[in-house]
């Protein structure tokens, strides 16, 4: 019998595509099931869900909490939501499992339809796979760092609420690389080249294969391609605008206005985001199904 390493697992709903919190109940009510058998299985989840879930089984904790707590976490959503989950755990080094109630899901192991499944996690079979990550860093003319953080999918250097061309610089290890007239650019990880990169026209990057994806959106040129560099590369986007907004988004969710000349500084972080993969597929069969089925 194999030694069930998961005993404290966080359970991680999504409000928004879970309103009345069906697909949570069903994952607790089977995870309950579960623990009558294999009987060391705690149950946690967010104190601000304690009135909505109302089930004795569940422990309580601050959100932030959880990471010092759980040892694997079951998150149930979209590709939003497994990245901010995934960005945190990464921290801890706590593996992740999505469940998909959005609507393509590339990060989501299951499908909400397929809980059953979850059953490998007890027996052993399943892989943990490592993402690579980013670290964004945003510097000032006088060489002062005024943010420091991770982000899994992507940063995306893009103009505010006007529709209008903005001018960036990009240089790699110090080396002027190319200057890009257009509403944006993505640096992407393989793991967001399935995300806004690839609907900019990126690679689908294979997330084994480690390196960053630079992607413009929507550029002034007929020239301009995405280019791919190695996981060494330090790469600094430079925003060189005068008149218009410009901001820095990483993963979707951080959003921070940049001044002239601000220089956002992307290297491979030192954290890796460890996903759960509990399924007998390949990546590209996960792209070929994803894709065809949504649309």
């Amino acid at each position: 019998m194999i030694l069930n390493k998961f005993d404290k697992i966080g359970i991680l709903p999504n409000e928004k595509k879970d309103p009345l919190f069906e697909h949570t109940k069903n994952l607790i009510d089977y995870l309950s099931d579960i623990n009558k058998i294999i009987r060391n299985i705690n149950l946690y989840s967010d104190e601000n869900y304690l009135e909505k879930l109302r089930n004795p089984i569940i422990n309580y904790a601050a959100e932030e909490d959880l990471y010092k707590i759980c040892n694997l976490f079951i998150v149930l959503g979209g590709d939003g939501t497994i990245l901010k989950a995934a960005a945190k755990a990464s921290l801890h080094n706590i593996p992740v499992i999505g469940i998909n109630l959005g609507r393509i899901g590339f990060m989501s192991e299951i499908e909400s339809d397929e809980i059953n499944l979850l059953e490998n996690l007890f027996t052993g079979d399943y892989e943990i796979t490592d993402r690579m990550m980013l670290n964004v860093e945003i510097i000032k003319d006088d060489g002062g760092n005024i943010y420091a953080g991770a982000g899994l999918n992507d940063a995306v250097v893009t103009n505010g609420t006007v529709a209008k061309l903005i001018e960036i610089d990009v240089a790699c290890n110090g080396v002027m690389i190319t200057k890009y007239r257009a509403d944006g650019v993505i640096v992407a990880t393989p793991t967001g080249s399935t995300g806004y990169s690839m609907s900019a026209g990126g690679p689908i990057i294979d997330p084994n294969i480690e390196c960053f994806c630079v992607t413009p959106i929507c550029p002034h040129s007929l020239v301009n391609r995405p280019l791919i560099f190695s996981r060494e590369s330090v790469l600094e986007i430079i925003n060189k605008n005068t008149n218009s907004d410009v901001y820095l988004t990483i993963d979707g969710r951080i959003n921070i206005k940049l001044d002239r000349n601000d220089i956002v500084r992307i290297k491979k972080s030192n954290f890796t985001a460890k996903l759960i993969s509990i399924k007998k597929h390949g990546f590209y069969d996960v792209v070929r199904a994803k894709i065809s089925e949504k649309f």
